[in-house]
């Protein structure tokens, strides 16, 4: 039930997310316009790289060592300020880091130094105390109420282009209220300790964890957020923003996998210390079949409504982004597996080496064809370069997991998921060129989620089954 609960907490607020750019999104685009959303997009991605080094995977660390030891309250309180104190002097170095990097650039200064406000906020994120402890009741609803104001404030003071700063000035003040408004918690579970024990703290012994896991994020960041510093670097500035909105609306879909993960790792994790190994393949296996069964879903409706979805979304400025969007579409399928293999299975298992092999893969794939596809094609070499990254990190942590985790019978199910996602894709193409407007895509998703999941039930897919008994035993308690 636990499972379910924190699943639906985080489900709730994923969904949330979706439903905000859906929101913010066309306004963004039609006020910004594609060169200032370029803009944006690059400032923020080199933002995201110092980010990453202040974080230095403590967030991944934090949250899996704290579901280690579950109710030890007073280790708790010692590993908590071993990590925060580590957190604390990564994050000092990191914008040290940037400030001279932003002092010796050229162009956008006022963004970037808006945007280092984001670094500074990393400080104070505890949020992996709470995922580590399974309190994602706490989470959702502070990340509910910052999102709400900081949206208000968008529509209320970002009103032409000429405000991207007040933008950028209010999504990194966002993050840092956010933040901050964690700590009460802290001060509620009383997770002190005294100056004699505080003495006694060892925060560098964390380091070689951290780094294990920083490794695969950078790597990840590395690949995921270089076109778009390409992209502008080049001075490509349009073609940043095609790419990352793109981006956006692939990753926006992708959330409803990833919480799912969020909250799997704990209980994964739990069951590896108590090395009931055949009931965490089990649940790995039900979750790959769900992450496939709608990442398959996604991929084919996204190339089935985009020519219509991105003038209606978007405005007529970012109508290149519909051939990106249908390209970029693929990456949620080996997406979708690598974060049931990765993010459920290897960190759980602190198996952290398969991991940063599969991630550095590609990466350096990445970085040998991203300069010459970017130079050649813009955002759409861009795209070309995602798709193969994503699927060599896929490949490679298959290939790794191979006599470790065993997925018999997978294969029909992605028979199945297929077929459907075919004869979906296909409703979609005709109904989308009788019927006009937003009308077309409501009916498009609602009819063709419809016909997807009805195909499922006719050829008798696992995962309708699973669906079911689970649907059958909540209604029961």
């Amino acid at each position: 039930m636990k499972i379910i609960k924190n699943y639906l907490y985080n489900s709730s607020y994923q969904l949330f997310l979706i439903i905000l750019p859906i929101i913010t999104l066309p306004y963004l685009s039609r006020i910004l316009g594609p060169t200032y959303m370029g803009i944006n997009s690059y400032t923020y991605s080199i933002i995201n790289y110092f980010i990453l080094i202040a974080v230095l995977g403590t967030t991944t660390y934090g949250q899996r060592e704290i579901a280690y030891l579950k109710n030890d309250w007073f280790k708790i309180s010692h590993l908590f300020w071993e990590i925060e104190i580590l957190n604390v002097i990564t994050t000092v170095i990191s914008y040290a880091i940037l400030s001279i990097v932003i002092i010796s650039s050229g162009k956008y200064q006022i963004f970037l130094w808006a945007y280092s406000i984001s670094v500074i906020a990393n400080v104070f994120d505890v949020s992996w105390l709470f995922m580590g402890l399974e309190n994602f009741s706490a989470l959702a609803l502070r990340n509910f109420f910052v999102k709400i104001i900081s949206v208000i404030m968008i529509f209320t003071f970002v009103k032409n282009e000429n405000d991207l700063f007040i933008y950028i000035l209010i999504n990194s003040l966002s993050i840092l209220v956010s933040n901050l408004l964690l700590w009460p918690y802290v001060k509620k579970w009383k997770i002190f300790i005294g100056i004699k024990d505080f003495k006694r703290l060892h925060p560098f012994s964390h380091l070689k964890g951290t780094v294990a896991l920083f490794i695969p994020q950078i790597s990840i960041t590395l690949y995921t957020v270089l076109d778009k510093v390409l992209l502008g670097y080049m001075g490509d500035i349009k073609g940043a923003s095609y790419f990352d909105n793109s981006d956006k609306i692939v990753r926006l879909t992708f959330t409803l996998l990833t919480s799912a993960s969020t909250v799997l790792m704990p209980m994964i994790a739990t069951e590896i210390s108590k090395r009931n190994l055949k009931k965490m393949n089990g649940v790995l296996k039900k979750s790959l079949s769900f992450s496939l069964c709608i990442s398959i879903a996604l991929f084919a409706g996204i190339i089935g409504v985009s020519d219509k979805f991105v003038p209606l979304f978007l405005g007529s400025q970012f109508d290149e982004v519909k051939i990106i969007l249908k390209l970029q579409a693929f990456i949620l399928i080996p997406m979708s597996i690598a974060n049931v293999v990765g993010n459920q299975y290897l960190i759980p298992s602190r198996k952290s080496k398969q991991l940063n092999v599969s991630i550095i893969s590609g990466s350096i794939l990445n970085v040998i064809v991203s300069i010459p596809l970017i130079s050649m094609d813009g955002a759409f070499g861009a795209s070309i370069s995602a798709m193969l990254s994503e699927s060599v990190v896929t490949i490679t942590q298959l290939w790794q997991v191979r006599k470790s985790l065993t997925f018999k019978g997978i294969n029909s199910d992605i028979a199945k998921y297929l077929i459907a996602a075919i004869i979906m894709f296909l409703f979609l193409y005709f109904e989308q060129m009788f019927i006009p407007g937003w009308i077309s895509i409501i009916i498009g998703v609602l009819l063709g989620s419809v016909i997807y999941f009805s195909i499922l039930i006719i050829l008798k897919a696992t995962i309708v089954d699973f669906a079911y008994r689970i649907l059958i035993n909540k209604l029961k308690s």
